[in-house]
């Protein structure tokens, strides 16, 4: 065991490999996080923090009526999380554009004491993570899947889940752009990220599908202007 390691980052692992082992297969259900939390003698918090990193990744799915399942497709996105080319690029964008700006506009509309809260709690954490990467990519990604879940609208929050995946891997690439060319700061995307909050919160639909598709916007162009240059080396 890794000692300079956080306990959230060894139960992530361990549960890696529960599921690349197969002791708990696609389509099953994890034991509860009470249960986790004895097992391995940490808080509840802390395995609720390791499941929020493998849903970001796309690797397990909370389902209506209770309980935290492995993905069908977790095997899949665990082998082969790449995207191929240009084309695969600009598709995925393309569904964010249309899922994201919808999901912020119902977000606004439906959202309950709940939502709020846990987006709240994210944005919490995302603000104690600036200067930390990695941790920053995954509440970055846990925060637009909380805003499809705070549409109330289960199917709406399981597309989002199912692409999670190639999401995480845009939100890394686009972030890491925009911070080593300075056209964004930590801060400046944090602050971003609140708007979206306090623009759901307000309830103002106009206000944050303006801000999501502004957001968008930029991760368009920051990673469709890398691809362009690569294609022209």
């Amino acid at each position: 065991m890794d000692l300079g390691k956080k306990n959230y980052e060894i139960i992530t692992e361990e549960l890696e490999r529960i599921i690349e082992t197969g002791r708990v297969k696609p389509g099953e259900k994890l034991d509860t996080i009470e249960n986790m939390a004895k097992r391995y003698r940490v808080g509840r918090s802390t395995v609720r923090e390791a499941i929020s990193h493998l849903k970001a990744r796309g690797l397990l799915e909370t389902r209506q009526g209770g309980g935290t399942y492995v993905r069908a497709q977790a095997l899949q996105s665990m082998a082969s999380r790449q995207i191929k080319d240009r084309e695969d690029l600009q598709q995925l964008l393309e569904v964010r554009g249309i899922l994201e700006v919808g999901s912020i506009e119902l977000a606004a509309a439906h959202r309950n004491e709940a939502d709020l809260a846990e987006l709240s709690r994210i944005i919490g954490l995302m603000e104690e993570a600036i200067g930390n990467e990695e941790i920053s990519q995954v509440h970055d990604v846990n925060f637009h899947l909380a805003i499809a879940k705070a549409t109330q609208n289960p199917l709406l929050r399981q597309m989002m889940e199912s692409i999670s995946a190639m999401m995480m891997r845009t939100i890394r690439d686009s972030r890491s752009l925009w911070l080593f060319s300075e056209q964004e700061s930590a801060r400046r995307l944090f602050q971003e990220h609140r708007q979206m909050l306090e623009a759901i919160r307000d309830q103002d639909a106009l206000g944050a599908a303006a801000i999501m598709t502004t957001h968008l916007a930029k991760v368009g162009n920051a990673l469709m202007g890398t691809s362009d240059e690569r294609e022209s080396v």
